[in-house]
C-alpha cells in the first residue's frame, strides 16, 4: 500500500518540476520519468501556456503528489513509475502531469507534479468529498493499481472510538467477510449446481436469505452479508454463469436394486442421463446459450436424483416409514453430537480462544511489518488500528514473534483435531439429513393425499410441548396451536421453512396457549382458515404502506 500525500504548490510550477526531476537535488536528473498531456522537457512552458490561455487566477498553480512504496514491496523503479502514470491517467486524464521516480531515501517513491488547471480550463477540485479528485480517491486508486503489481495493501476496516482502546472485537466482526470468502473458495469446486452450492452453505452453518443476490450469516454475525459485496464474482448472476458453464457432468449407470419406493426416481435418473447424452451428441463442438441453460437444468436434476438414490441405497430405505425413521435417527445423532461438542468447546474454551488470537496475531503480522516500514519513511505516518490490535495480542499472549505464536498454535493441535473431527461428523450427518428431508418432502407432495399450502418457520415449533412422535406447532398468523405427527412435517433446508401436510377430511384439534381445546377443523377448513388470516394481515400491512 503506497503512502500517498498531496499538497498545493504556490509560486511557479517550474520550481516544483525542477525539484521532482532532480533526484539527488544536486543537478543530477532522475532516471525514470514520464508524463501525460505534456513533454517532460517542456512541461513548465506547457503548464504556463494552459494557465495563461484560461487566465487562471490565484497562487495555487500546481499540486505535488508523493507516492511512497515500502522496501518490502518487490517492484522495480520502472514499475513504480508505471503505477504513478496509470494513477494520473485514471484520475487526472485531462490534466498535465510529470511523474518522476526516486530511490534516494532507501525506498522507491514517486513525485508527481500536477497542473492545477486542466486542458479545458477547470481547476482541480480538491475537496475530500469529491469522488474523483478528492484525497480519498487518490489513496483508493493508488492502492488498487499498486495491488495489481503485487504490492501489499493495508486492510480497510472501520473502527468506532473505544474508551478502553480494545478494537479486537470490532476487528473480528469485520473479519467475517474474509472467512466467508475462504469458505466459499473451498465449497465452490465441490458443487456442480447452484442449488448444491446453497445446500453446502447451509450444511456449513450459514443461514441464507435469497433475493436479487444471496445473503449469508453464520454464527456470531449480527447481520446478513450480501455475497456480491464480498466479491462481485459471487453475485447470483455470476454464480449462475459459473455453474451453467461448468461442463463436468459424470454420467454413471444406475446400479441400484429396484423397489416400489425408488422405482420412479430410478426411471427419472435414466431419463435425465439419456437426455444429457443425446444433447451432447447433437450439439457437439457447438455452443448455444439456450442449450447451455437447458443442459445445466438437466444436469442439476440428474445430480439431485442420483444423490437421492445413493442415500436410499445406503440406508436400505424402501418405504416412507423407513425414511422417517432414518430422519429421526439423524436428528437424534446431530442433537447428541452437538451436546458433546458444546461440552468440549466449554472444556477447551480458553485454549481455543488463545489459539484463535495467536492465528490473528500471525494474520496481522504483515500489516504490522509494513506499517513499521512506512513509519520509518515518514515519522508522521499514523498507524492503522490493526497495529494496535497486533501489539495488544502480543502482550496478552506473552509472545514476541511469529515463531512463538506458531508454537502456541501447535501446542493445541490435539484439542483442535478433536473439535474439528466432531464438527465434520456433524456436517456430514447434516448433509445426509438434508437429502433425506428433500426426498420426504417430494414423496409427500407427489402422493396427492395431502394439502400442503401451510408453510412456517422453525420458531413456530414449541419444542417444550413436543415429544418423540408429535410436533406442537403454533399456527402461522394466529396464537392457536396444533399437534401433528412428525412424519407429516417436512423441512426444506434450502429455503429454511417447514411444510405442514394435512389430510383434507381428517379432523384436527385446535388449542389455545393454555392447551384448552377451542375448535375442531378438517384439513380443508384449517388450510382455509390460515390462508384467510394471512390475507387479512397482508391487507392490513398494505393499508399502512401506501405509495
Amino acid at each position: 500500500m503506497p503512502v500517498t500525500k498531496r499538497q498545493a504548490h504556490y509560486g511557479s510550477p517550474k520550481e516544483l518540476i525542477d525539484y521532482i526531476l532532480d533526484e539527488k537535488h544536486n543537478g543530477e536528473k532522475a532516471g525514470v520519468v514520464s508524463s501525460i498531456n505534456c513533454n517532460v522537457e517542456t512541461a513548465f512552458q506547457e503548464f504556463r501556456d494552459i494557465q495563461n490561455k484560461y487566465k487562471m487566477g490565484g497562487t495555487r498553480v500546481a499540486y505535488h503528489i508523493i507516492q511512497s512504496f515500502s522496501p518490502l514491496d518487490d517492484i522495480t523503479k520502472e514499475e513504480a513509475n508505471e503505477i504513478g502514470k496509470k494513477l494520473c491517467e485514471e484520475l487526472y486524464s485531462n490534466y498535465q502531469c510529470v511523474i518522476s521516480t526516486h530511490i534516494d531515501k532507501g525506498h522507491i517513491h514517486n513525485h508527481i507534479c500536477l497542473n492545477a488547471i486542466n486542458l479545458d480550463g477547470v481547476k482541480l477540485e480538491d475537496r475530500l468529498a469529491n469522488e474523483k479528485e478528492g484525497l480519498y480517491a487518490l489513496s483508493d486508486t493508488s492502492d488498487r493499481i499498486a495491488g495489481e503489481y503485487g504490492c501489499f495493501i493495508m486492510p480497510r476496516k472501520t473502527y468506532l472510538n473505544n474508551k478502553n482502546r480494545d478494537y479486537y472485537h470490532q476487528y473480528k466482526k469485520q473479519s467475517w467477510k474474509e472467512k466467508i470468502r475462504l469458505d466459499i473458495e473451498d465449497i465452490l469446486p465441490k458443487c456442480n449446481t447452484f442449488d448444491e452450492f446453497i445446500d453446502e452453505l447451509s450444511i456449513n452453518g450459514y443461514k441464507i436469505k435469497r433475493g436479487k443476490n444471496l445473503s449469508v450469516k453464520c454464527e456470531g454475525m449480527e447481520r446478513f452479508a450480501r455475497l456480491n459485496t464480498i466479491d462481485e464474482r459471487l453475485s447470483s448472476s455470476n454464480l449462475y454463469k459459473f455453474f451453467k458453464n461448468k461442463d463436468n457432468a459424470v454420467l454413471e449407470d444406475v446400479n441400484i436394486t429396484k423397489n416400489k419406493f425408488n422405482l420412479s426416481i430410478i426411471e427419472s435418473v435414466i431419463e435425465s442421463k439419456t437426455a444429457i447424452e443425446r444433447s451432447n451428441i447433437q450439439v457437439q463442438n457447438k455452443k448455444y446459450s439456450e442449450y447451455q441453460k437447458t443442459k445445466y437444468m438437466e444436469i442439476k436434476r440428474y445430480y439431485k436424483l442420483k444423490q437421492q438414490l445413493e442415500y436410499l441405497e445406503k440406508y436400505n430405505i424402501t418405504s416412507f416409514d423407513d425414511i422417517e425413521q432414518e430422519i429421526e435417527i439423524k436428528r437424534s445423532m446431530i442433537k447428541s453430537a452437538n451436546i458433546v461438542l458444546k461440552k468440549k468447546n466449554e472444556t477447551y474454551k480458553e485454549i481455543l480462544e488463545k489459539t484463535e488470537k495467536a492465528q490473528d496475531y500471525i494474520r496481522l503480522y504483515e500489516t504490522y511489518k509494513y506499517a513499521m516500514s512506512y513509519k520509518e519513511q515518514d515519522p508522521q505516518y499514523i498507524f492503522p488500528k490493526e497495529v494496535e490490535i497486533f501489539l495488544k495480542l502480543q502482550k496478552e499472549l506473552g509472545i514476541e514473534n511469529i515463531e512463538q505464536a506458531k508454537r502456541l498454535i501447535k501446542s493445541t493441535r490435539e484439542e483442535r483435531i478433536e473439535i474439528n473431527k466432531m464438527k465434520n461428523n456433524i456436517l456430514e450427518i447434516q448433509r445426509e439429513l438434508n437429502h433425506l428431508d428433500t426426498i420426504k418432502e417430494e414423496k409427500l407432495s407427489a402422493s396427492n393425499l395431502f394439502i400442503h399450502n401451510i408453510k412456517f418457520g422453525g420458531n413456530h415449533i414449541k419444542y417444550e410441548k413436543s415429544d418423540d412422535k408429535f410436533y406442537c406447532i403454533e399456527l402461522p398468523y394466529t396464537k392457536d396451536i396444533i399437534y401433528i405427527p412428525k412424519k407429516y412435517i417436512a423441512y426444506n433446508e434450502k429455503y429454511q421453512y417447514y411444510t405442514l401436510y394435512l389430510v383434507d377430511d381428517m379432523e384436527y384439534g385446535i388449542f389455545n396457549d393454555k392447551e384448552e381445546k377451542v375448535d375442531t377443523l378438517t384439513g380443508t377448513e384449517l388450510e382455509r382458515s390460515v390462508l384467510e388470516k394471512k390475507k387479512e394481515i397482508d391487507y392490513s400491512y398494505n393499508e399502512f404502506n401506501i405509495y
